[in-house]
């Protein structure tokens, strides 16, 4: 194995030493970052709620992967919907 002088060992003296992006490096660069920290809020937020379900369909919901609550949202959307235009 190599000794790499342009990365040098993180040691402890060293990450003491270390600053942040932001204080060392141009405007013109940091502006290429987008600020703040986590997903950006949806337009059409979700509300969190808790709901009982029996566990077999619970189960069943998960079994299809990824994505379940999306979909669960999607049927549920598709089951109501129809009828509440009706009123």
């Amino acid at each position: 194995m190599t000794h790499d002088d342009d990365g040098p060992e993180l040691t402890a003296d060293l990450a003491r030493s270390a600053r942040r992006g932001r204080d060392v490096l141009p405007e013109t660069i940091l502006s290429q970052f987008p600020r703040g920290r986590g997903r950006p809020r949806s337009e059409a937020a979700k509300a969190p709620v808790s709901l009982r379900l029996d566990q077999d369909v619970l189960d069943a919901w998960k079994a299809t992967g990824a994505g379940w609550q999306t979909r669960m949202n999607d049927a549920l959307r598709a089951a109501i919907l129809p009828k509440l235009k009706a009123l």
